[in-house]
C-alpha cells in the first residue's frame, strides 16, 4: 500500500490531476465549438463566448498535429489518475519514467505556451495558466513520488 508520505503524494496527485482534467475539459468542448457560456465558470474565467479562452483554441498554438493540446491533456490527466490510484510501486518503473518525461515535456511545453499568449498573441488567459500552474506542481509531485 506505501507509506503515509506516499499516499498523500499519490492524493495529491490524483486531486491536481482531476482539476487539470477539468480545465482540459473545458478547453476541449470549447475547441470543439461546445462552449457559449458556461454558468458554472467565473466570467473572470473565461466563461463568456469570445472572451480569451475561446480564441485561444482558435490559435495554432492550440493544437500539436491537429490534435487539441487539451484533448491531449485529458488523456495525459487519466493516465496520472489511474497510475496514482494504482500507486507507482505496482507499476512497471519504466511507466513512472515515461510519466516524468511526459510531465516535463508539458511544463517545457507549458513554458512556451505562455510566453506565446504573452509576446505573441497578447492574450491574458487565466485558465490556460492555471493549467501549466497544475502540470507544474504535477512534474514536482511525480519527482518526489519517485525518489
Amino acid at each position: 500500500m506505501g507509506s503515509s508520505r506516499e499516499l498523500i503524494l499519490r492524493g495529491l496527485v490524483i486531486a491536481f490531476s482531476l482539476a487539470g482534467l477539468a480545465d482540459a475539459l473545458y478547453f476541449t468542448f470549447a475547441y470543439y465549438g461546445h462552449v457559449k457560456k458556461a454558468r458554472w465558470v467565473p466570467k473572470t474565467l473565461c466563461a463568456a463566448k469570445g472572451s480569451t479562452c475561446v480564441t485561444v483554441v482558435q490559435t495554432p498554438y492550440a493544437r500539436v498535429f491537429g490534435i487539441p493540446n487539451s484533448l491531449l491533456g485529458s488523456f495525459y490527466y487519466v493516465l496520472l489518475i489511474g497510475w496514482a490510484a494504482v500507486g507507482p510501486s505496482r507499476v512497471s518503473p519504466g511507466l513512472t519514467w515515461l510519466l516524468i518525461a511526459g510531465s516535463f515535456g508539458s511544463v517545457a511545453t507549458g513554458l512556451y505556451l505562455i510566453y506565446a499568449l504573452r509576446r505573441k498573441l497578447h492574450i491574458d488567459c487565466p485558465m490556460c495558466y492555471a493549467a501549466h500552474a497544475i502540470n507544474t506542481t504535477l512534474f514536482v509531485l511525480l519527482i518526489l513520488l519517485a525518489w
